[in-house]
């Protein structure tokens, strides 16, 4: 197969829909486009037509692969976020609450996609978060389900969370007004 940037074009459409379903943290969609375009061209390196396999087929099996080897790095690779950080961009940047602001909810909500190290700063213990509602975080970050921490702080998971997020949520709103 000629490798080419006729190839590279050809798959282009291909490329820019996978990276448009896949965040990865601490990665750039234009980095993982670049690494989608690699995938692309080692494909087509190792591609042998005479095993009877389409090679859009052997194409999207080298693309998925090249996405699951970037979650698994990034997974082993804790990208840490302090809290203040967060609220103090939503303050200085006024309208950024898009993606900055929501990293510590986002983290609570699907910890295996989104690994995070919570520093519990002054900003965060001024939520008027509960001793029970640190314990959720913590144990949410370690990657817990929501039944397990449900059974060991005793309370329904969700219950805390949704006021964990309320409380954040409040918090980034009462920053923003300031």
């Amino acid at each position: 197969m000629d490798i080419n940037d006729d190839l590279i074009i050809q798959w282009e459409p291909k490329v820019q829909r996978m990276a448009s379903n896949v965040y990865i943290v601490g990665l750039d969609r234009e980095d993982l486009v670049q690494e989608l375009r690699f995938a692309i061209v080692k494909a087509a390196q190792g591609f042998e037509e005479d095993r009877g396999v389409l090679f859009h087929t052997y194409l999207h099996t080298a693309m998925t692969n090249t996405i699951r080897t970037l979650l698994s790095r990034a997974q082993r690779h804790p990208h840490t976020v302090s809290a203040d950080e967060t609220w103090q961009e939503n303050i200085s940047d006024g309208d950024t609450t898009n993606r900055q602001s929501t990293k510590v909810i986002e983290a609570l909500t699907e910890p295996t996609d989104f690994t995070v190290d919570v520093n519990f700063s002054d900003t965060l213990r001024n939520c008027g978060l509960s001793e029970q509602e640190y314990m959720f975080i913590n144990l949410r970050l370690e990657g817990l389900t929501m039944g397990e921490i449900s059974n060991d702080i005793g309370e329904s998971a969700y219950k805390i969370r949704q006021s964990v997020r309320d409380k954040l949520m409040g918090e980034m709103a009462n920053a923003k007004k300031a």
